[in-house]
């Protein structure tokens, strides 16, 4: 059996048979699932301390948060609309 990983940064992977989309961690309504998951502690942190550029729900209920960037997500497999991401993005 062939198991499908996307490299996430820092040598971690997620797999794609558990996830397959990333959702922009400034929306609100990502940050609020991210805060109520982090009280439940089903958030697994893969950022090593830099910004969350996209969050990544997995089949079981956990959350993952990563620091790579959207472009480099999608070419490893995982469905990414670019649009939500660049609206998402603060401006300065």
């Amino acid at each position: 059996m062939l198991i499908k990983l996307a490299n996430v940064g820092f040598g971690s992977f997620v797999s794609l048979e558990h996830t397959r989309r990333a959702l922009a961690p400034q929306s609100a309504s990502v940050q609020k699932l991210v805060r109520e998951q982090k009280i439940n502690a089903t958030v697994v942190d893969l950022t090593n301390g830099r910004r969350t550029t996209a969050v990544i729900p997995l089949d079981n209920g956990q959350l993952v948060l990563v620091a790579a960037q959207p472009k480099k997500l999608r070419t490893q497999g995982l469905l990414i609309d670019l649009v939500e991401f660049r609206r998402s993005t603060p401006t300065r």
